[in-house]
């Protein structure tokens, strides 16, 4: 039993009906060395063989009365795997299409809080004979990148089925506390508040002072990013339905761009966008005229550590960079990300890394749900610019071949959730030779999210053509 930390917690007070605050991911396996397909029994089976090297997954929320306190972590009682496992109800042969079209689904319901927040559907009967597997689970239960790191566990190097270590000793679940210990628990915990709560103040305090500071220099440079972002249609209160579009490119691509214009890979991504996103607008009506603000989230652990045994909590942070629609010239936007996204890290650093976890610790349990759902259920977004457009995240991946119960995995496509007043998130992941794209969208506010997904593709697409034409001198000289 343990006590949820600040930034885990303010995941579950922002969630609303309509905003789902889950991460949804799919992977894709090819079953054609195997004997037989890979079906529900065989992903239970494995997944049962490795419960243990993922601690979450058997954990549940109970929440303190009337939210005095963070709720606390219990090992579920309760916890039956087979209740979290399911067979996606699909007719076979499963399209690409009606798997984007069943994650969305999946996406847009929220999770039971009455038992551990994390489920999985097996999708079989993809048409190229291959097996997908759709996993929801819910953002205070691990970080994104935290998330990545599992992969290692849950997975093998090779199509041989390793032999995981026994459990060092037998799971043990908690009894579920009664409302004194709760209270009791919950009272415990305010002495804390106030002796944590002066320092934590001076140094939130301390970064906004020295954020301002450099914005300050920043714009007298010019490079300062706005504090607003436009209003786009892809802005307002959004709907609890989700569209998810699934896309690749291939990873040299986008590692040949990198070297050419001497960028980084996230520069690439950034930029990427910013190209669909001008065309997507454009083609539904919208003036591509201004700079979009992207959220991009950073991993701010410290630690140094990676895989199961490293900290799975929330260590996140969030920087603002600007995606200017103009110019047309993509090389000359991809050059121009790269130039605001640096000034965007210098600004995220001033503020420091940890100041949004110190902030949410700030937040009295009780306020932070009740003023989020009245922000969502008054659609308050419609009335104000949006502080960001939208979100994209780049997540490093395996970057070798991985294998589950014998199968290859093919494709690793991750999606996180779309927040109030921005209809899309975009997440790419990089594999072994993919950068794997994975969009959620709000139906509503952005239509056809296939299009947008085409328009990332088409994209890297033309920049690694005017890679290609860079002098080979040139590129020596960048990379």
């Amino acid at each position: 039993m343990q006590r949820m930390n600040a930034m885990d917690a303010a995941f579950l007070y922002f969630e609303t009906p309509t905003m789902h605050m889950h991460v949804v991911g799919v992977l894709v396996l090819d079953a054609s060395d195997l004997r037989g397909d890979i079906g529900i029994e065989g992903i239970t089976n494995a997944l049962e063989q490795r419960i243990h090297l993922i601690p979450p997954f058997r954990r549940r929320i109970v929440t303190p009365i009337a939210g005095i306190d963070h709720p606390l972590w219990i090992e579920d009682p309760d916890f039956e795997l087979s209740e979290h496992i399911m067979l996606a109800p699909l007719r076979t042969p499963v399209t690409w299409h009606d798997l984007e079209r069943f994650v969305g689904d999946v996406a847009g319901r929220p999770l039971d809080r009455h038992r551990p927040l994390w489920e999985m559907w097996v999708v079989e009967g993809l048409e190229d004979g291959g097996t997908a597997l759709v996993t929801k689970l819910h953002h205070s239960m691990m970080a994104g990148a935290a998330g990545g790191d599992l992969i290692a566990s849950l997975f093998d190097l090779t199509p041989g089925i390793a032999e995981v270590p026994a459990e060092p000793t037998p799971w043990r679940p908690d009894n579920v506390p009664g409302a004194l210990e709760l209270a009791a628990r919950s009272m415990f915990s305010l002495p804390r508040y106030g002796w944590e709560a002066p320092r934590a103040l001076a140094q939130v305090v301390g970064s906004l002072a020295e954020m301002t500071r450099t914005w300050i220099d920043q714009r007298a440079a010019g490079t300062a990013a706005p504090l607003t972002a436009p209003r786009t249609s892809l802005n307002g209160a959004i709907t609890a339905h989700r569209s998810v579009s699934l896309n690749r490119v291939d990873l040299d691509k986008v590692r040949e761009i990198r070297r050419a214009f001497d960028t980084t890979i996230n520069d690439v991504v950034l930029a990427a966008t910013a190209t669909g996103l001008r065309r997507y607008l454009m083609a539904h009506g919208a003036s591509p005229i201004g700079t979009l603000i992207a959220a991009v989230p950073v991993d701010v652990r410290s630690d140094g550590t990676n895989g199961a045994g490293s900290d799975l909590a929330n260590h996140v942070s969030s920087m603002m960079v600007p995606l200017p629609l103009e110019p047309d010239d993509p090389v000359e936007r991809l050059r121009a990300v790269h130039s605001r996204a640096a000034a965007s890290k210098a600004l995220h650093s001033a503020f420091g890394p940890q100041s949004l976890e110190q902030l949410s610790g700030f937040l009295p349990p009780t306020v932070a749900s009740t003023a989020a759902r009245l922000y969502s259920g008054l659609k308050l977004a419609r009335l104000h610019p949006p502080v960001f457009n939208l979100v994209v995240s780049n997540i490093s991946g395996p970057p070798i071949d991985l294998y589950c119960a014998g199968a290859r995995v093919t494709g690793i496509f991750p999606m996180g959730p779309v927040v109030e007043g921005t209809g899309l998130n975009l997440t790419v992941l990089s594999e072994a030779h993919h950068l794997n794209v994975g969009i959620m969208a709000c139906p509503e506010l952005v239509p056809g999210v296939e299009e947008v997904g085409a328009a990332f593709v088409a994209a890297i697409e033309e920049l690694a053509a005017l890679a290609a034409t860079q002098r080979p001198s040139a590129r020596r000289h960048r990379g």
